[in-house]
């Protein structure tokens, strides 16, 4: 009878036993297991929210200076590098276009409306609305009492209409479906955005086309925002990306995003370790335990081996080779259910959008860790198995 087959005995009459050992691995596989893919789902889908929606990236011409909320552009009489229409499809033949999500070009200038002045930022309002999903109308044209008012990402704002700040209202004394005299042009009010304690407040959002006739600016920009995908790309690589394909231009990470992002998910993956650590630590010392345990109750069996020629590194392979079949079996079990759990169960623990797959690469990890796991807790009783004396341990039989 070789090693092998004793130890394929030894499991079969130890069944319950080896059972117990193998439960307390499959937990601590599967816990592991279930939060990396967790972990990995969580980081595409906090990255994805947080780069649809929001810019992390704009380009400025490379010697404007305008304020335009936090941002500081230049208008300066001479030798401008201007930033036009044109630049747009420049930006989706990139190196980087494949990173591209929102791309919201804008004009800023000062207008008069009536006796007072304001600052007046044209845009494509489909582009812009999406990529700032935190502005909302307190007031929509053609919407009633107790009417709720309509998404401004989907909405089709007329040429005439007008799009006005909290604070910007109040200062012109004016409400939805109101006219305004704008530079000897008349426009309507179609609605007023809640307030958001912000420079926002205080703008008038026209339409780009209209706003750049108005100003006798055709096809001129000031700024281009852009929400870039860069869960897999530092964002500053994008911002040298876009300015390769725009020389006239100069790109400006926006990294309070990105570190956002990066610290959230950071925080998320140190309470998923933490958790998988303290878990992986209960199923080595259930393995533990349950080695040690075996050890003692085979004192005579050990003695029988050691008299009839056993060497002791036969003793220590007979107790690693149970280790590692059972470790082995827990390994592959707590991968599948630790992916079954991820994928079926995730969703709804975590509250993500994105979906789960099954992740190979993590097989082969998921058994090493169970083998090693198990192959580690076994040194110590496998050690003591042979130090026992054959004359003591034989005392048992």
């Amino acid at each position: 009878m070789n090693i092998f087959q004793i130890a394929l005995n030894n499991l079969k009459r130890r069944k319950i036993k080896m059972l117990f050992l193998m439960l307390g691995l499959v937990v601590g596989v599967a816990t592991v297991v279930g939060i990396l893919n967790i972990i990995e789902a969580m980081h595409v889908d906090l990255g994805d929210r947080i780069d649809e929606f929001g810019a992390n990236a704009i380009l400025l011409p490379r010697s404007e200076e305008i304020h335009y909320g936090n941002t500081v552009i230049s208008d300066l009489a001479f030798d401008v590098q201007k930033l036009t229409m044109e630049d747009v499809p420049k930006i989706y033949s990139s190196s980087v276009a494949e990173y591209i999500n929102i791309v919201s070009p804008k004009l800023v200038g000062a207008v008069e409306i009536g006796d007072q002045k304001a600052l007046m930022v044209g845009v494509e309002t489909r582009q812009e609305f999406t990529q700032k999903p935190w502005f909302s109308l307190q007031q929509q044209m053609g919407i009633g009492p107790g009417e709720k008012v309509g998404d401004l990402a989907l909405m089709d704002i007329p040429e005439d209409g007008l799009i006005v700040g909290s604070s910007a209202a109040e200062a012109l004394g004016v409400k939805t479906g109101d006219l305004l005299m704008i530079n000897e042009q008349t426009f309507k009010v179609f609605g007023l955005l809640n307030k958001l304690g912000s420079e926002e407040d205080g703008l008038v959002y026209g339409n780009l086309a209209v706003v750049q006739d108005l100003l006798n600016r055709p096809q001129e920009l000031s700024m281009i925002e852009i929400s870039a995908y860069c869960n897999s790309c530092p964002i500053e690589e994008i911002a040298m990306g876009l300015e390769d394909a725009l020389p006239n231009s100069r790109a400006i990470p926006m990294r309070q995003a990105a570190l956002f992002r990066e610290e959230t998910i950071q925080q998320f993956s140190v309470f998923g370790f933490a958790l998988a650590g303290t878990v992986l630590l209960v199923a080595a010392l259930v393995v533990f335990i349950t080695m040690l345990s075996s050890v003692n109750e085979r004192k005579r069996e050990i003695g029988i081996f050691r008299a009839i020629g056993f060497r002791r590194i036969h003793i220590m392979q007979v107790i690693f080779l149970e280790a590692g079949i059972v470790s082995f079996l827990g390994g592959l079990t707590g991968y599948f259910l630790g992916s079954f759990i991820a994928i079926y169960a995730g969703p709804y623990l975590v509250q993500i959008q994105g979906g789960f797959s099954l992740q190979l690469q993590l097989l082969l990890p998921a058994v090493v860790l169970s083998v090693g796991l198990a192959l580690l807790s076994s040194v110590y009783p496998a050690l003591k198995a042979v130090k026992l004396d054959p004359a003591e341990a034989l005392r048992f039989i």
